[in-house]
């Protein structure tokens, strides 16, 4: 299959666009190197890299249906670029969100673990339909969907399908919007919310405009302001959703590593998780060690750990907690001879500010 762009400025819009998911698979390929960082492993990398790849084939499909190369051979055969690569992998893209918010959803909202038939069930049917909804576009015919226009060698759309497209994907939409106003009250130490606050920002923008050109020029692949706004501003929004997920805790991994864990991990306590639950508990000692399973269950009383000097919210000889008049704790190096021993740290601490085995329960089924 030869590219054959239409001229520099296309050829310039695919290698922009490329050069985003270049710098979207670099930060991606440091997190998989860092997995087991705490809290880029918070950050369920096998369903944000499912997101990258269907947002590459997104892209893929909009080159040929934005009409950046010439449509000769293969690229000519618009039906599959637009339903099997380009419209499909934009509903799997969406869909990986609405997992994303879903497994948030059953860990801080209904208390429940990720997995089983029942945390599967939805992704597994919006699927479904996404794939159902491509056969069907399928196997109607090309005068009700999507063909190729000879005289002005282009995918030509018809109303009907393009309004009924980007309507299925308003839905996508407000599906996360429901569920990101559902996880509102998610803890600082996730940022879920703000998160899907910008995640929402950018989807809407990006339908917003989409709509506007479907509507305002169907034959917009013939003016070139128009579809490379089209590619560049949704290649745009595939990777700023991406790294506004990941590309934090991927720099702070390198940059500052050990600080930025020990307080990530100083946070799971004190930034008010505790005021979800009642009971309180110590962290058994293996939590730092990939949040093992517990042999405890959700709801049961809490296990004295054998060695309490391994937890590892205290155990920090490097570093001394600070708790000011406020309530807020941080990370300070201590100063020459003070203690740093589990009395003088646990002693800033209250009884309530201890971590629930909830709450041990949540961490573990989104790390």
């Amino acid at each position: 299959m030869h590219i054959n762009p239409i001229d520099n400025v296309d050829t310039a819009v695919i290698a922009i666009g490329s050069a985003m998911f270049g710098v979207t698979f670099l930060f991606l390929a440091v997190a998989w190197l860092k997995r087991n960082f705490h809290p880029i492993r918070a950050k369920n990398l096998p369903l944000t890299t499912a997101m990258f790849i269907a947002g590459v084939l997104w892209f893929v499909g909009d080159i040929p249906m934005n009409g950046h190369v010439l449509l000769k051979g293969s690229f000519s055969n618009c039906k599959e670029w637009n339903i099997w690569v380009r419209v499909l992998f934009c509903f799997v893209y969406t869909t990986a969100l609405i997992s994303r918010c879903y497994a948030l959803d059953r860990v801080f909202i209904q208390n429940r673990p990720t997995r089983g038939l029942i945390y599967y069930l939805p992704t597994v049917l919006l699927l479904a339909f996404v794939l159902g909804y491509s056969i069907v576009t399928e196997a109607l015919s090309s005068k009700l969907t999507i063909g190729y226009d000879k005289e002005l060698e282009l995918c030509s759309t018809t109303k009907g399908y393009v309004y009924v497209t980007l309507s299925l994907l308003w839905v996508n939409w407000l599906i996360i919007i429901f569920m990101m106003i559902r996880l509102r009250n998610i803890q600082s130490t996730f940022n879920e919310f703000y998160e899907f606050l910008f995640i929402c920002a950018f989807g809407i923008a990006a339908m917003v405009k989409t709509n506007v050109v479907h509507y305002t020029h169907p034959k917009y692949p013939l003016v070139r302001g128009y579809r490379i706004a089209e590619t560049l501003g949704d290649a745009f929004v595939i990777n700023a959703i991406i790294l506004i997920i990941i590309a934090y805790p991927v720099v702070m991994s390198i940059w500052q590593p050990h600080e930025y864990e020990h307080t990530w991990l100083l946070r799971l306590r004190t930034d008010g998780l505790q005021n979800m639950y009642d009971a309180n508990m110590n962290i058994r000692e293996d939590f730092s060690q990939s949040y093992a399973r517990m042999n405890t269950s959700v709801n049961q009383p809490a296990k004295k750990m054998a060695r309490p000097n391994a937890n590892p919210f205290i155990d920090m000889p490097e570093y001394a907690l600070h708790v000011d008049q406020n309530g807020m704790a941080t990370l300070r190096a201590p100063e020459p001879n003070s203690p740093t021993d589990e009395t003088t740290v646990t002693s800033r601490y209250s009884d309530h500010s201890m971590i629930t085995v909830d709450e041990y329960e949540k961490f573990r089924h989104i790390l």
